[in-house]
């Protein structure tokens, strides 16, 4: 009996022990392992942009590699993209790639400059099919951006063209251009006035095409929603004057002086535009809009005051300090910052002597490149690819030290005497100042 007692309790301990085991193995959750960035998924070459676990590829069955094209071509000329498709689904997948709008997009591609080849085939389970997408651009097209989504698969709308490559969609933009024949020195004035000031402006020009181009220069105000909700105002086609050629001959360099009258009731900021009107098919309609923007500050009425008191009769030197930064203008109307420095005890008004005045400044070797060259590394960069640079030896080159930020001191001395003093600081030209009052002897 006690045998048969024994065996019994050591089949239930053996069998509990199993059922913990088996408890355990439960109780750990399956984890399936994505598919890293950048990592080889199958053998036969298809690599994934995102996390891609294995059980996605049932729903989402075709991926396109690349996912996204850009071209950059000319009118009149043709580029051509290959991509591949991979069908991981289960089944054979009838192919015929075809054209839709692109998502948030404002210009279509229109489908007559699109080839696709081939336009119709059979892909099988596990198997790739590359496909040769051609883009011809007619001579007369407009320059600008064109895009559009090619599906090679049966999904209806815009679902595929939220995540190019899956699903069989392909995201494809092109841009249309020609090189610019104007080269324009600067595609902005921006600069720090005085509210009742005049200032000039030039805006230079160049044409490195091979036929004389006809310009017209106006002013525009600058009409955005979004101003309504900053302390922004435009100026009025009265405060602006423009004095510009009408014809600008092949190799010729022409100057757009722009004169600006900021009104005297004016606070805050100040902008406007000027439209070169440039008659040519490769500016445009942005990149010949030279845009205005005015700090505007009020001198004064009143001088800025402060009190100290003095331990001893020493002297007292005051030194005030303004820097200035570079708005990056061409005004020809800038003047020197300057200060009227009042000095005051119980006995009333001493003469201040200025003693001492300097100038300090920085400087970059950074280029400013005139418009057709930024132009053209935008969109390089926006390609991923090397283009050749349309600056030309012909082209005036900027210059290579660029003004950063100047400063301007004056330093003032006093006989001194113990008690209290007051301060009186009026600035002229300058939107910020510093100053110290040294109490002692001087140097």
């Amino acid at each position: 009996m006690k045998k048969y007692f024994a065996f019994v309790t050591l089949g239930l301990l053996l069998l509990s022990m199993t059922a913990a085991g088996v408890a355990v193995a439960i109780s750990e959750p399956v984890v399936e392992e994505p598919v890293l960035i950048a990592e080889k998924i199958a053998a036969d070459g298809y690599y994934q942009d995102m996390i891609y676990p294995e059980a996605a590829r049932e729903t989402v069955p075709l991926y396109v590699d690349p996912g996204y094209s850009y071209l950059t071509i000319k009118p009149g000329e043709s580029e051509e993209v290959t991509v591949v498709l991979y069908n991981h689904g289960e089944g054979t997948i009838t192919v015929e790639p075809y054209l839709v709008p692109q998502f948030y997009s404002d210009n279509m591609l229109d489908e007559d400059w699109v080839t696709i080849s081939p336009a119709k085939t059979e892909l099988e389970t596990g198997e790739k099919q590359e496909f040769t997408i051609k883009v011809s651009v007619p001579e007369d097209a407009e320059l600008g951006h064109y895009s559009a989504n090619v599906f090679f698969s049966g999904l209806v709308g815009d679902v595929a063209s939220l995540y190019p490559g899956y699903n069989g969609a392909l995201e494809l933009s092109v841009n249309v251009w020609l090189p610019p024949n104007v080269e324009i020195s600067n595609s902005y004035i921006s600069d720090r006035v005085e509210a009742g000031a005049e200032y000039e402006y030039n805006i230079k020009l160049k044409n490195v095409g091979d036929k004389a181009i006809y310009i017209d220069p106006e002013f525009e105000e600058i009409e955005d929603e979004w101003y309504r909700y900053s302390s922004q105002v435009s100026l009025d086609e009265k405060d602006v004057t423009i004095t510009a050629p009408s014809v600008i001959k092949p190799g010729e360099k022409a100057v757009v002086k722009v004169n600006v009258r900021i009104p005297a009731d004016v606070e805050g900021s100040i902008n406007g535009r000027i439209n070169l009107n440039i008659d040519d098919r490769t500016i445009n309609e942005w990149s010949q809009k030279v845009s205005m923007n005015f700090d505007v500050w009020q001198q004064p009425d009143e001088p800025f005051t402060t009190t100290f008191n003095a331990r001893t009769d020493d002297p007292i030197t005051i030194k005030v300090f303004s820097m200035d930064y570079n708005y990056g203008s061409s005004s020809t109307s800038s003047t020197t910052p300057s200060f009227d420095v009042v000095l005051k005890n119980t006995k009333g008004e001493v003469k201040t002597v200025l003693v001492s005045t300097s100038y300090s400044g920085s400087v970059s070797l950074g280029q400013q490149y005139p418009v057709p060259y930024r132009m053209a590394m935008d969109e390089a960069v926006s390609s991923y690819m090397e283009v050749e640079s349309v600056m030309s030896e012909d082209m005036e080159q900027p210059d290579v030290y660029q003004q950063g930020s100047t400063g301007y001191s004056e330093t003032y001395r006093v006989d001194g005497g113990v008690g209290k003093w007051t301060l009186e600081i009026m600035p002229h030209n300058t939107e910020n100042f510093e100053y110290s009052i040294n109490i002692g002897p001087t140097e």
